[in-house]
């Protein structure tokens, strides 16, 4: 039996690769989501909205921003890992990144929420100020009411609001003034099988490790099968592997060792919240069969008979914009057409323990 210490040696591991915490010069995937929200700032536009499951990436992508945006003169940010619940939280974290100075104390004495608009203009000056709000869904109505009057009477604020699917119909459904504000919506789902092996060699040689030692390619897929490519499960599942082959003074890590280690339950985190309809199901199902469908296809696959074509690609359109919301199907443009597939965690509806 082997100590970690002693096996992390082995590889010319400094520390364990697989510690769950966040590194967002590491960050893999979401080339598309990163460059829209950066143009989204850089072009001083207002609310955007970032959602995804848990475990997809959310905090790594708003701190990766902030490393971003604080290169540029310009601008100044402020991440905010937990979404205030009350005013007075609100209050506690405005005055928290932008302290008061002795003047302040005087000009602005009794600050309230009401007077905060004046007090930030003062102390952004010129500068452009973006807030990267994270747990978003976690917050009060009332408080992302009085964000939105706030932000909407500075002119040179941006906010980024990160949260699980739900808090998108939360914001559309109860705050429909701020929903409409949104000028840009991008979605987490999953990395791709490519883009798991990246995350897991970042991670190596970032310890002083070479390439995916002592992981093997075909380890590397079977990971990736079971995790649906979740970073968040990616780096648990991995931590998990390499602590059992230390135990064990194993040199290579197999998909059958993956197999024997974890199960596929260990990594469902969050149970589906929906109860979906069988037609729901059925689309499902000729996605996790045929990816990268279009309507039409899908249409076809139902085998329905509608009066009218059009009416039957609408209808599957509609079911495709739910199951979307719900984290279970995402798209990605294919010419003129849009082509669904199943995400990682539409993916564990059809994973067999």
């Amino acid at each position: 039996m082997s100590e970690p210490r002693e096996y992390f040696v082995k590889f010319g591991w400094r520390t364990n690769p697989f510690t769950l915490i966040i590194l967002p010069d590491l960050m893999v995937g979401y080339a598309e989501q990163s460059t829209s929200l950066l143009s989204h700032i850089y072009n001083f536009h207002k609310f955007a909205l970032v959602t995804g499951h848990t475990g997809s990436g959310k905090t790594t992508l708003l701190q990766w921003l902030n490393y971003q945006i604080k290169a540029f003169k310009k601008f100044k940010s402020c991440y905010i890992p937990k979404a205030p619940k009350t005013n007075e939280e609100l209050l506690k974290i405005i005055l928290k990144f932008f302290r008061p100075n002795f003047l302040d104390r005087i000009r602005f004495r009794n600050l309230s929420l009401f007077d905060v608009s004046d007090y930030l203009k003062h102390k952004i000056g010129s500068k452009h100020l973006v807030l990267l709000l994270d747990e978003s869904h976690e917050s009060s109505i009332e408080v992302l009411e009085w964000l939105r009057t706030i932000i909407d009477s500075i002119p040179n604020v941006t906010i980024v609001m990160a949260g699980l699917p739900k808090f998108e119909r939360i914001l559309e459904t109860k705050l429909p003034t701020l929903f409409m504000r949104i000028t840009t919506k991008v979605y987490l789902d999953s990395l791709n099988r490519d883009e798991t092996e990246d995350l897991i060699r970042r991670r190596i040689e970032r310890s002083g490790g070479e390439g995916i030692k002592p992981f093997t390619v075909e380890a590397i897929d079977e990971i990736f099968r079971i995790t649906g490519g979740f970073p968040r499960e990616i780096i648990k599942t991995c931590d998990k592997l390499v602590m059992e082959a230390a135990a064990k003074n194993l040199t290579t890590i197999t998909p059958q060792f993956v197999k024997e280690v974890i199960s596929p339950a260990e990594v469902e985190e969050e149970k589906i919240e929906v109860i979906l309809t069988p037609k729901q199901k059925r689309i499902l199902k000729i996605l996790n069969e045929n990816p990268r469908s279009i309507p039409s296809v899908i249409v076809e696959k139902l085998g329905i008979k509608y009066e009218k074509r059009g009416n039957a690609v609408r209808a599957v359109n509609n079911i495709l914009k739910r199951l979307m919301r719900e984290g279970l199907v995402n798209r990605q443009k294919v010419g003129n057409a849009y082509a669904y597939s199943l995400t990682g965690k539409g993916k564990t509806l059809f994973t067999e323990a």
